[in-house]
C-alpha cells in the first residue's frame, strides 16, 4: 500500500472512531426527568443548606439606592 491509501484508511477510522465516542457519550448521558416524582431525591447529598439558610437567603437588606431590596440587578 501506498502513504496516500494508508492515510486515508486511518483518517476513516478516526472518524469511525469519533462516531462511536459519541455514540457511547449519547447512551452514558442521563435523561432529564420528565415530572417532579422523577426529580425526587436528585440533589440528596449534594448540598449541605438548612432551612435556616435557606430562609436567611429569602431576606435581603435595602441598600443606599437599591429600590427593590435586591442587589445586583
Amino acid at each position: 500500500m501506498n502513504e496516500k491509501a494508508l492515510l486515508t484508511q486511518i483518517k476513516g477510522i478516526e472518524i469511525q472512531l469519533a462516531i462511536l465516542k459519541a455514540r457511547v457519550k449519547k447512551l452514558s448521558t442521563p435523561t432529564s426527568p420528565k415530572s417532579f416524582a422523577d426529580l425526587y431525591g436528585i440533589l440528596a447529598g449534594k448540598a449541605n443548606s438548612s432551612e435556616e439558610d435557606i430562609d436567611a437567603a429569602q431576606y435581603r437588606l435595602k441598600w443606599e439606592g437599591d429600590e427593590e431590596g435586591e442587589v445586583g440587578k
